[in-house]
């Protein structure tokens, strides 16, 4: 039937996962990273601060960094929004489920303009000011895009290796 929610169950071949064994342990190091800059920050030690610094630079590209929106440990702002850390916490969770129970289930295309529009909706309203900032509900948004995000970049990887052997 076209409007089945799940179209197939597949199983991931090795060289599958070899990539996502590398996807999931970058993703760690990512999140690692954004959990323990504002400690390395509040470290009293001058080469901790200096670590701490980078990873706020490094993050700097991939996100305003606004405090208002963040949220904080060691009384800090992480280095990234909620909503951006909840992409990349629900990405490594994505991942990490596909990586270690070695099976995707291939969602129908219905699926993912639903997480799409809801995302949209909630930035929107955000942008029209029908809300002020709730970084509970950017959290939960971020939840929401990062498997978005995270489950077409994994549909594509494993269509395109299994398109790819004889």
């Amino acid at each position: 039937m076209f409007l089945k929610s799940i179209r197939a169950n597949s199983s991931i071949d090795s060289s599958t996962l070899k990539i996502l064994r590398i996807g999931f342990y970058l993703l760690l190091l990512w999140n690692l990273s954004i959990l323990v800059a504002p400690y390395l920050m509040a470290s009293p030690i001058k080469m901790f601060q200096y670590f701490g610094s980078l990873i706020y630079f490094f993050m700097d590209p991939v996100c305003h960094q606004l405090p208002k929106r963040s949220l904080f440990l060691a009384d800090l702002p992480m280095p990234v929004c909620a909503r951006c850390f909840f992409i990349y916490s629900s990405g490594l969770l994505v991942t990490g489920f596909a990586y270690f129970t070695k099976r995707f289930h291939f969602w129908n295309w219905y699926v993912y303009v639903l997480l799409a529009v809801f995302t949209a909706m909630e930035v929107l309203a955000e942008k029209i000011h029908l809300y002020g900032n709730w970084v509970e509900l950017r959290a939960f948004s971020g939840i929401v895009l990062g498997v978005l995000i995270f489950r077409l970049i994994l549909e594509g990887i494993i269509n395109g290796n299994r398109k790819n052997k004889p």
